[in-house]
């Protein structure tokens, strides 16, 4: 009897591959890199050992369709905008690759223990993570007054806890989710708590004020307890806003435009753009090209931090590949969370709102302060996370693991 596709232990291999590789990402780039590539290496030898198995699953398709119609709405920018040789690099690098990993765990990964697991591992690590960016500001780390992780970047780990914070809350609350499971996120609700604190990220505060009750109000309306136990939190979170005075004044300073450089700048950058996307209105200035035009021809004096992007989805994607790449991106973005809602108002299944809140926190919210799209390590996560959910949603709980 020919064996088949999910009974082949390549698979396990290539889960403990992606997991290595979405484990890795910020803590070093290049082991991140050699774990994605080997991945990728162990995904191709499966295509060609069972490519008459190979199928996108019933009801995916349309997720695959309208990624695709984003990443070929930006060709156009890559061909005839600026340098196609920068243009393509980016658009195999940025697009392409770092899309593999949502490729191979909907192809290859189908069995739920598997899944359960990467995530599991996953929340441990970002938990490890969380704690860091605890020590390194209490220590004041290279003179840090904010945490950072294990990357360099702050707005990274923000990225990282917006998207799995809601994730958190549901396997949390949902009485079907696997023991262990919950086990782990009870922990990861208080790393994270402690991340953000740490980590100071007003745009993950402000995304999570929207995202958090999307994802689990129904459960904390379903009793009087847990009803209780979040006003005192919030009671108890407000307090220590209230009367510590960094917090104070980094809460205020969300609507500062004049002093805080870190708003001012995004705002100068922002019309910058916007001088972009009048000069090149159809298919922009290209592909990953935004830094150099910005540069040499549209930065204003007034922007002090010399930045190296429009820190905002919408804009750069706009900027660098015009209203076509901008309307693919929203196809994209559209099609994501309008289907994600109507499952959920079919099936009230956790997995769909879980979709919605890690698309509309990372890439549409958080996506209005930080360029998310092009970080890797936030990306590679992000599709890590979503192909995981979208499986899991497949699957159901009908297949769990004996606790």
């Amino acid at each position: 009897m020919k064996p088949s596709l999910q009974d082949d232990k390549k698979i396990k291999y290539l889960a403990v591959l992606l997991t290595l590789m979405v484990c890795t990402t910020r803590l070093s780039m290049a082991a991140g890199q050699v774990f994605m590539a080997l991945s990728v290496l162990t995904g191709l030898i499966l295509t060609f050992k069972y490519r008459q198995e190979l199928v996108v699953p019933q009801g995916l398709q349309g997720y695959f369709k309208a990624v695709g119609i984003f990443f070929l709405s930006t060709l156009p920018s890559v061909f005839f905008a600026g340098d196609m040789l920068i243009g393509l690099k980016a658009f195999l690098d940025v697009w392409l690759y770092r899309f593999l990993a949502f490729v191979l765990i909907i192809l290859f990964i189908k069995q739920r223990n598997y899944l359960v697991k990467m995530l599991g591992v996953f929340l441990i690590v970002t938990n490890i993570d969380c704690l860091v960016a605890v020590v390194q500001l209490v220590l004041r780390i290279d003179g840090a007054n904010r945490g950072w992780g294990f990357g360099s970047n702050v707005l990274t780990l923000a990225g990282v806890m917006v998207m799995l914070f809601p994730i958190v809350l549901v396997i949390f609350y949902d009485e079907r989710f696997d023991i262990w499971l919950k086990k782990i996120a009870t922990c990861s609700i208080g790393c994270i708590i402690l991340g953000l604190l740490a980590n100071k990220s007003r745009g993950s505060w402000l995304t999570l004020l929207v995202t958090t009750p999307i994802a689990a109000l129904r459960y904390i309306m379903q009793n009087r307890t847990r009803i209780f136990s979040w006003i005192i939190f919030i009671v108890v979170l407000s307090s220590f806003f209230a009367y510590t005075p960094t917090y104070i004044q980094r809460w205020n300073s969300i609507t500062n435009t004049t002093t805080d450089h870190s708003n001012a700048d995004r705002i100068w950058v922002w019309k910058s753009a916007c001088n972009m996307i009048r000069d090149h209105p159809v298919i922009g200035v290209g592909l990953n090209q935004f830094r150099s035009v910005y540069r040499a021809h549209y930065k204003f004096k007034q922007e002090t931090q010399d930045l190296v992007h429009a820190h905002n989805n919408f804009v750069q994607v706009t900027a660098e590949n015009g209203v076509i790449g901008c309307m693919g991106f929203l196809y994209f973005l559209g099609y994501f969370l309008v289907r994600s809602v109507k499952n959920w108002r079919q099936g009230k299944n956790p997995y769909d709102i879980l979709v919605f809140t890690t698309v509309l926190g990372y890439l549409c919210l958080f996506g209005q302060i930080e360029y998310t799209l092009d970080n890797s390590s936030g990306m590679r996560i992000f599709w890590f996370l979503l192909a995981i959910l979208l499986q899991l949603k497949r699957l159901g709980f009908e297949e769990k693991v004996v606790n």
